[in-house]
């Protein structure tokens, strides 16, 4: 199987996932713990030392799971530009020394979030949120469990799209995702997929 061709299976996967959740499956329960209100807490944030960015490969059924677990996201969490504008409840600092025009903002409410945020209104937003795999949580969900986080999608949003750049295994440390975040704004890097303001997903083909 050539990777375009796991990827044309990925969607199809996806087209099937969203029928099967059409079906009156408590979607809502599923996803509990990744819209739980925010809590003001102590100005901190929790990272895991072993988190590391896992490249993404369509061919793999685990991965086709998580991809299109994560194209999804934006859809059942309802993130959109102005939904990710939201400060969260800690500020980290601006992602690069000497340049006001992003700063990081975070907290550990609903699983984990971090934003990187722009100054300047309009401009493209990084995003960290927690993937849960959606057939297991759908399974889960069934015996009355909660969804377990497999790991973090760093995405931008802009007023146009929403692109998944990085799968991290674990939440990483403030500096880590301050770096990886200027890097995908500035459009470094080859994006997972991209959901267009059309309602259209384009996967891509992973480099070699």
């Amino acid at each position: 199987m050539t990777r375009r061709d796991a990827l044309s299976g990925v969607m199809r996967q996806r087209t099937e996932m969203e029928a099967a959740m059409g079906k009156n499956l408590p979607i809502g329960a599923i996803l509990a713990i990744l819209v739980a209100s925010a809590a003001y807490a102590d100005c901190s944030v929790l990272s895991d030392p072993k988190a590391v960015v896992r490249p993404m490969n369509p061919a793999l059924q685990t991965d086709a799971n998580l991809i299109v677990s994560m194209s999804m996201l934006p859809k059942l969490m309802h993130i959109d530009y102005a939904s990710a504008a939201n400060k969260a409840t800690c500020d980290l600092g601006q992602l690069a020394s000497g340049n006001s025009s992003y700063e990081l903002w975070g907290d550990d409410t609903a699983g984990g979030r971090r934003k990187g945020l722009p100054a300047k209104k309009g401009d493209p937003i990084a995003l960290v949120v927690p993937v849960t795999d959606l057939l297991k949580a759908i399974e889960a969900s069934k015996e009355g469990k909660a969804a377990a986080i497999e790991g973090y999608l760093l995405a931008t949003v802009s007023q146009t799209d929403f692109t998944g750049w990085l799968f991290y295994t674990a939440m990483p440390d403030t500096m880590t995702l301050k770096r990886d975040m200027t890097a995908v704004l500035n459009g470094e890097g080859s994006p997972i997929f991209r959901n267009g303001a059309d309602g259209k997903t384009s996967l891509f083909v992973p480099k070699s």
